[in-house]
């Protein structure tokens, strides 16, 4: 079950991993780029209490900082995060309930930072603060899923014996999604086995119609 906490969304999976916790915020879209509050629950869902174009932040857990050759890593732990709005997948435009990797219709984070809209028929529509009247919202479906606890312990085995590069390459970026604005949709380079599908934890958040 998510919290919030400081006007963020908190998905914590303590039977998990104790670093297993994403932090989602909302935040205007222009400078100075403030954090967006909720407004009182309505409906199940949670109404972002503004107007105006913003950008989702997703922010892992900060696990631990190493260096490597002449840089410094800042490890986090890994979640895939799959978005729908009005039940369409902010990704692929089309209906989906759970995860895909052909094609990938969910997040990656890390790399993943910011995501500033949702993908219908070929175009990329900004997300914006919700009304309070049903006529006035549209529904924004957030459903996260930890990296599986073996895994990760695993991937940190591997560092600690053999001094393996990063743990989520940000290079590859997804050719369909749409322009964005803010960053590039990164390709998922873990494997898809690699998620806890049977944890997975959901928020509602409304959005202002388009």
């Amino acid at each position: 079950m998510f919290r919030i906490d400081d006007n963020e969304l908190v998905f914590a999976f303590p039977e998990v991993n104790a670093s297993a916790e994403l932090r989602v915020s909302f935040r205007r879209a222009d400078p100075p780029k403030e954090r967006v509050s909720f407004a009182d629950l309505v409906d199940g869902g949670l109404p972002l209490a503004t107007g105006g174009r913003l950008v989702m932040y997703l922010r892992p857990k900060f696990v631990h900082q190493e260096s490597y050759g002449t840089g410094t890593q800042t490890i986090r732990y890994p979640f895939a995060v799959l978005v729908t709005v009005a039940g369409m997948n902010a990704l692929t435009g089309e209906p989906s309930k759970s995860l895909s990797r052909a094609p990938q219709n969910y997040f990656a984070s890390p790399p993943q930072g910011g995501i500033d809209g949702y993908f219908v028929r070929g175009v990329v529509h900004p997300f914006r603060g919700g009304g309070e009247l049903p006529q006035e919202r549209t529904r924004l479906d957030l459903k996260v899923f930890p990296m599986k606890s073996e895994t990760w312990a695993a991937l940190m085995d591997r560092r600690r014996m053999s001094g393996w590069g990063p743990t989520v390459i940000s290079g590859l970026t997804l050719p369909y999604g749409g322009e964005r604005q803010c960053e590039p949709v990164y390709e998922d380079l873990c494997c898809f086995g690699d998620w806890d599908q049977s944890r997975g934890e959901s928020a509602t958040v409304w959005l202002r119609r388009s």
